[in-house]
């Protein structure tokens, strides 16, 4: 998929800037790397996989302004997915599932 479009987060702080449309950016870990078309708060909105290299709990699906940081908005534990999946993401990334 060359793009895709986030919405449906309950979350309100992080739903805002999560949610929009993607463009595939890169690959990172033999996954594809999606930007978001518009800046949040003046940073970037990446969604990436990290494999397990760092141990099987950072293993998943991030969002975050940049691939591997430190700061995170959203992320699911789905290791096996070509494309990141459409529901079930944690939000914020230690809270419940959405």
């Amino acid at each position: 998929a060359d793009g895709l479009l986030v919405s449906g987060c309950q979350h309100a702080t992080v739903g805002s800037i999560v949610e929009g449309d993607f463009l595939l950016h890169s690959q990172n870990h033999g996954k594809p790397v999606y930007k978001k078309t518009r800046q949040a708060n003046g940073l970037d909105v990446m969604l990436y996989f990290w494999d397990d290299r760092d141990g099987p709990k950072f293993s998943g699906w991030w969002f975050g302004p940049k691939v591997g940081g430190e700061q995170i908005w959203a992320y699911h534990a789905d290791r096996y997915s070509s494309l990141p999946p459409a529901s079930g993401w944690q939000v914020p990334y230690d809270g419940p599932i959405d």
